[in-house]
C-alpha cells in the first residue's frame, strides 16, 4: 500500500520540531573520525573561544565540490528534480513529494529522521524499479558526489546514514549506495551492511559527547580544525602537552602519553641521557628545553653548521595545483623569488603557463653559473619544481638541473642546530622565533594560487602584487633565520 505525504512526513519528524542543537549532521562524520574533540567543542566549549579561520582556499575548495556535483548531475541526470527549498520543513515536504511523484532522480533532497536525531541534505537520490517500497513499485537509493579521488571512510558513513534515513522514510532500505568520485575517477558501490555498524557506533559516541557523558581533550597541536584550533592549542600549551614537540604528531603523541610521557615537563625530567635511553635520541629533551626557555638552544659543544659557498641566494617558488580550465590547463610554477645576504630581492612572475619558460630563463640568466652558489630553499619542494620544469621545458633542462644541484635545504641545515622553541619546523614557525613576521594575514601558499588565477582573469596588477609581497617575505624570512642562527654563534642574537 502506497503511503501518502503526511504519513512519510510523520516518519521524518516523529512529530518533533527541528532543533539543530540536538541533531547530528552527516558532515560531522569527518570530525568524529579525525578529531572528535572538535565535536565536543561545538557543544561544550565557551562560545567566546570560537575563532573562524576559514581561508579563501577553503571557500574555493567547497565551491569546487559544488560545481563538480552540479556538473555530474547535469550530465548523468539531466531530468533530475532539483529541490529548491534549501532547508527546513518545506524542503522535506518537497523532497517527499518528488519521491511520491516518482521522479527519475532528485538533486539536493532533504532527509530527516528526527526521532533518531539525524538530518541532512543528500546529493542525489536515484529511482530504482527493481524493488517496491511504500512509494510504489520503485524505491530510491543514494549517490553521494565527492570531489575526491577515492572514497574515504567518512564518505561511506555519510552515505550510509542517508541510506538508513531513506530506508525508514520509504519503507525499504537499499542494499548498497554509490560514492561518486571527482571527474575521471569513476564511482564506488558500497554495501550498506558493511557501513551500518560503524555508522551506528559513531552516532552512539556522538550522543555521549552531546549529552556530556564523554569528555574529550585535543589529540595534538594544530590537529583541531577551525573554529576551535586556537582554543585546542591553548589547552595543550597550558598543560605543556607532549604534542608541542616538533615532529610529534597525533599518532606519536598518543604513544608517548601511553608510555607516561604526557607533557614536556616529563620529557625534561628524563634529562638528555634519559631521552637517549627511552627514545635512542635526545632531540625531545632539547626541544622541550627550548620551549621551556622560550629561545633557541644548542646542544652543549655544538654550533651552527650551515653549508656555505661563495655566493648565497635564498630561493622560493609559488606554483599552482588549482586548475582553472579557462586560464590554466596544467599545474606550473608561476613565481620565483630570491634574496641575497644584503637583503636585496628579485621576483619573476609568469603571466600564465605559456609564460613559464620565459620566467625560468630570466631567473637562470640572473643566477648565472650556479656552481659557486648556495641556493637555499626551505624543505625539498623546490627540488621537485626544478625537476618538473626541466621536463616541461627541455630547452632549459641542463641549466635547470645545474640550478637544482646548487639547492641546499636550509631547514635541514638549521634543524636541531640550534633547537628552536617551535611546534614544527615550517618557515612560518621558525622565522617568528627569529624575530621575523609576515605583513599580510590574508595570503598563504594556497590562497596565493587563487589570487594568481584572479590576476590572469582580471589583469589587475594590485592582485599579483599581494602574491609578490608574500613570496618576497618568504625569501626574506629564510635570510632572517640564517642571520639569527649565525648571530647566535657570534653572540649577537637577541633572546
Amino acid at each position: 500500500m502506497t503511503a501518502d505525504l503526511e504519513t512519510i512526513l510523520e516518519r521524518a519528524t516523529s512529530g518533533q520540531t527541528l532543533d539543530k542543537g540536538r541533531v547530528f549532521r552527516p558532515s560531522w562524520f569527518y570530525s568524529m573520525i579525525k578529531d572528535p574533540f572538535w565535536v565536543w567543542c561545538e557543544y561544550h566549549a565557551p562560545g567566546s573561544e570560537r575563532v573562524d579561520e576559514e581561508t579563501l582556499f577553503d571557500h574555493h575548495r567547497m565551491q569546487q565540490g559544488n560545481v563538480w556535483e552540479d556538473e555530474y548531475v547535469k550530465k548523468r541526470f539531466p531530468d533530475a528534480y532539483k529541490v529548491e527549498s534549501r532547508w527546513g520543513l518545506e524542503a522535506v515536504r518537497e523532497t517527499i513529494s518528488a519521491m511520491l511523484d516518482g521522479e527519475s532522480a532528485i538533486h539536493g533532497g532533504a532527509l530527516w529522521l528526527l526521532g533518531e536525531d539525524v538530518y541532512g541534505k543528500s546529493d542525489v537520490l536515484v529511482r530504482c524499479d527493481d524493488h517496491p517500497s511504500d512509494l510504489g513499485d520503485f524505491h530510491y537509493r543514494v549517490k553521494e558526489v565527492k570531489n575526491s579521488k577515492d572514497a574515504k571512510p567518512y564518505h561511506q558513513l555519510q552515505a550510509a546514514v542517508y541510506t538508513w534515513i531513506l530506508g525508514e522514510l520509504q519503507g525499504y532500505c537499499p542494499e548498497s549506495f554509490d560514492i561518486v568520485l571527482r571527474a575521471g575517477e569513476g564511482e564506488q558501490t558500497v554495501a550498506y551492511k558493511t557501513a551500518v555498524d560503524p555508522m551506528r557506533r559513531c552516532l552512539t559516541d556522538w550522543r555521549r559527547i552531546r549529552d556530556g557523558r564523554l569528555s574529550l581533550a585535543p589529540l595534538g597541536y594544530d590537529s583541531t580544525p577551525s573554529p576551535w584550533r586556537q582554543y585546542a592549542n591553548r589547552l595543550l600549551q597550558n598543560r605543556r602537552d607532549v604534542s608541542l614537540l616538533p615532529g610529534v604528531g597525533v599518532a606519536t603523541a598518543i604513544k608517548l602519553r601511553e608510555r607516561g610521557f604526557s607533557s614536556t615537563d616529563k620529557i625534561l625530567a628524563l634529562g638528555a641521557d634519559g631521552c637517549v635511553q627511552e627514545f635512542r635520541r635526545d632531540h625531545h629533551y632539547y626541544h622541550a628545553l627550548a620551549l621551556q626557555e622560550g629561545r633557541p638552544v644548542f646542544r652543549p659543544g655544538e654550533s651552527a653548521a650551515i653549508k656555505r659557498r661563495e655566493r648565497l641566494v635564498y630561493f622560493d617558488v609559488e606554483d599552482t595545483s588549482t586548475l582553472d580550465g579557462e586560464a590554466v590547463t596544467r599545474p606550473h610554477v608561476y613565481m620565483l623569488g630570491c634574496a641575497t645576504p644584503d637583503g636585496e630581492t628579485q621576483i619573476w612572475t609568469a603571466r600564465g603557463e605559456g609564460d613559464e619558460a620565459r620566467m625560468w630563463s630570466d631567473f637562470l640568466d640572473w643566477l648565472g653559473d650556479p656552481s659557486d652558489v648556495a641556493l637555499y630553499c626551505w624543505s625539498t619542494y623546490e627540488i621537485g619544481k626544478l625537476r618538473q620544469a626541466a621536463v616541461d621545458h627541455p630547452g632549459l633542462a641542463d641549466r635547470l638541473m645545474a640550478a637544482k644541484a646548487a639547492l641546499i635545504d636550509l631547514k635541514e641545515e638549521i634543524k636541531r642546530r640550534p633547537y628552536f622553541p617551535v611546534t614544527s619546523y615550517s618557515i612560518k614557525a621558525v622565522a617568528p622565533a627569529c624575530g621575523f613576521n609576515w605583513s599580510q594575514d590574508d595570503v598563504d601558499g594556497l590562497s596565493a594560487q587563487l589570487l594568481y588565477l584572479d590576476w590572469l582573469k582580471s589583469g589587475d596588477d594590485s592582485i599579483i602584487e599581494k602574491v609578490e609581497q608574500y613570496n618576497r617575505e618568504d625569501v626574506l624570512a629564510m635570510l632572517a633565520v640564517d642571520r639569527y642562527v649565525t648571530g647566535m654563534d657570534a653572540g649577537q642574537a637577541s633572546d
